[in-house]
């Protein structure tokens, strides 16, 4: 079952969709060190 087309009728979405918006652009999203090594590992046999 798909949960994500549940939440549209759910009542007040909408109204609280730009305060969820606004929250989760406060947390700047930074790379997890073994993702950035993974990246940069992956990068660097590639060339």
């Amino acid at each position: 079952m798909n949960f994500g087309l549940l939440l549209s009728k759910l009542p007040h979405v909408e109204e609280s969709r730009p305060y969820y918006d606004a929250m989760l652009s406060l947390h700047v999203r930074e790379p997890h060190r073994f993702a950035a090594f993974w990246h940069n590992l992956k990068r660097f046999i590639a060339s």
